[in-house]
């Protein structure tokens, strides 16, 4: 996977720290330069950080900015939405997102920006579950067995035991009520669903 080399324009360090948290669980080889300030110069931050992808608060630039393309490198700018912003200044982004987003829908478009800007054809998102592995995760935050599992979805304990490896690689998460918490959050169950 290539290194991609961010400028992330936000104010908000509860922002800013989430958007890192999501790219490194995204196991994205990455550097990111921060600023929090109003942008002047826009051409020669991107210049210093030497970025070629720019994740931009659309309210910390001037509305009528032209977005560089340096020594002709491909750039993707994302616009984060933090407020209603004007579309005269949204459409000049390559993508945008509401930071309200859920994960999920942060991830996928993450992943659609990243490979327009490293112009790789697939980005490895080992984050997302699949189906099968969402039917595990739900009956083992309910408090299903291996074998009650296997029994549930026609397949094997050791097939139940090999999907239980992989959710926890995926999601980083070790513990069954970890994987609960996680289950609740991602709407996979409800509080008090058996």
């Amino acid at each position: 996977m290539k290194h991609l080399s961010i400028l992330l324009i936000e104010p908000s360090f509860i922002f800013r720290e989430g958007i890192k948290t999501l790219l490194s669980q995204m196991n994205q080889d990455f550097t990111i330069e921060e600023v929090d300030h109003f942008v002047e110069d826009l051409p020669k931050i991107i210049r210093k950080a030497s970025a070629n992808f720019i994740l931009i608060n659309p309210s910390m630039i001037h509305s009528e900015v032209i977005f560089p393309h340096p020594n002709g490198i491909r750039i993707v700018y994302v616009a984060i939405l933090s407020e209603i912003t004007d579309l005269k200044i949204i459409s000049k982004f390559d993508f945008s997102f509401e930071i309200t987003s859920e994960k999920q829908t942060l991830t996928k478009l993450f992943g659609k920006s990243i490979e327009k800007s490293i112009g790789i054809s697939k980005i490895l998102n080992n984050n997302t579950l699949s189906e099968r592995e969402n039917s595990i995760l739900k009956l083992v935050a309910l408090g299903f067995t291996n074998n009650e599992i296997g029994e549930k979805l026609f397949i094997s304990a050791q097939t139940v035991m090999t999907h239980r490896k992989n959710i926890t690689r995926k999601l980083g998460i070790k513990t069954v009520s970890g994987l609960t918490v996680y289950a609740i959050l991602n709407n996979l169950i409800k509080t008090g669903e058996r």
